[in-house]
């Protein structure tokens, strides 16, 4: 493994950055007779990352394979992510939980310039995420945390209620540890210079397998089954459960640790056209023997690993084909699809009138309001079959 996430820093040079002249390409490139433009834009993590090492690998293949030219465009912020994507620069995006937020227009999205998106998921990868400590730092458990430096990502919503979530689950909260502001990807600079005391990130990938390499680090796992120490957990991070590993960085053979498992996936707007949408991911699953061994997590892309069940943010119609061609949309997959589909009709709807009604200060509040009135009651009313998959 360490061979080949090594290789891996090759693949870096194949994607192609930088997007200059190419902003008004997007949606207007000829297709060709594989269904696909001859080039597209995708937004995602810093060069380094393992999300990133993940689509440079398929961005790689494509090309190869399909005559795709892929350009991938970084950014450290969840809206440095999204508003390419929402604004036409970008075809894709490969986003954190901000596709969930800015579906729902919670938290930075509830303002008079975002609200909630038409966003759709197109290919959902699990993975592995947790937060990391030096072997010296003295922390061993979550509640060791107390009086220490905890990052404070900044523009970060998601990961941030995540790390308000593990502190929970140490019977803390940000007001019991020294918060630090720093970017997702100062991590680990800060890692090292003493600045903070521990990070977020995925367990694998070069960036955190090369500090692994230098320091001697270990995960702090989730082994308590007490629900008391996750009763918070829905409200801040609904889309997460524990899973465990055992290749993280740093990790020894045989040892393992429980850490968040997640998918950070692909995602489009929904009026991306459903061929293309489509297309993308059979040559994916076509060509998944062509990158599914690059990177630590790209196996994780495989038809049978990713995700099937819409959770919080509904399928792209193009890829629900493709489920139904291979046979594995039912008929409780669809009938939860369709209700995310109309749950955000209807945000979409009442977001102009809440607007309208609110202050700048109170619109947040008055959209959490709304939704709780006139979609989360009903919801609550109606009743449901089978239980979900958490990731």
């Amino acid at each position: 493994m360490r061979t080949t996430r090594t290789r891996f820093a090759a693949l870096g040079a194949v994607a192609l950055l930088g997007l200059t002249g190419c902003g008004a390409a997007v949606g207007e490139e000829p297709v060709g007779p594989n269904g696909l433009p001859q080039q597209l834009v995708w937004s995602t993590y810093n060069v380094g990352t393992g999300t990133y090492n993940d689509l440079a690998a398929i961005a790689n293949t494509l090309t190869n394979e399909e005559g795709v030219q892929v350009r991938l465009m970084t950014a450290d912020t969840g809206i440095g992510r999204l508003a390419p994507l929402v604004n036409g620069t970008v075809d894709y995006s490969r986003a954190g939980d901000e596709y969930y937020y800015a579906f729902e227009g919670d938290y930075e999205y509830a303002s008079p310039e975002w609200g909630p998106q038409d966003l759709r998921m197109v290919w959902a990868p699990l993975g592995n995420y947790g937060l990391l400590v030096r072997e010296d730092s003295g922390i061993d458990s979550f509640a060791d945390l107390e009086g220490k430096r905890f990052p404070e990502l900044t523009a970060n919503t998601s990961i941030n209620n995540k790390m308000e979530g593990f502190l929970n689950y140490g019977g803390l909260t940000g007001e019991d540890v020294q918060k630090v502001p720093v970017s997702y990807g100062e991590q680990i600079a800060a890692l090292e210079a003493g600045q903070i005391d521990a990070l977020y990130q995925n367990v694998v990938g070069s960036n955190i397998d090369e500090l692994a390499s230098t320091h001697d680090v270990k995960w702090l796992g989730f082994d308590d089954p007490d629900p008391a120490r996750y009763e918070t957990w829905e409200e801040l991070m609904p889309m997460v459960s524990v899973g465990e590993v055992t290749d993280g960085a740093g990790m020894e053979k045989g040892e393992s640790a429980r850490v968040l498992e997640y998918t950070i996936p692909l995602t489009t707007l929904a009026s991306r056209d459903a061929d293309e949408v489509y297309h993308l991911v059979k040559s994916m699953v076509e060509h998944y023997e062509r990158y599914g061994t690059t990177t630590p997590d790209t196996h994780r892309f495989s038809f049978d690993a990713v995700l099937k069940e819409p959770l919080v943010v509904p399928f792209h119609e193009g890829t629900v084909r493709y489920f139904e061609e291979r046979g594995v949309w039912t008929e409780e997959l669809e009938r939860k699809n369709q209700e995310l589909v109309e749950r955000g009709e209807r945000m979409r709807e009442g977001w102009p009138g809440v607007v309208e009604s609110s202050s700048e200060e109170t619109l947040a509040q008055d959209w959490a309001e709304w939704k709780k009135t006139e979609l989360d009651t009903e919801l609550d009313t109606e009743p449901t079959e089978g239980t979900d998959d958490e990731n």
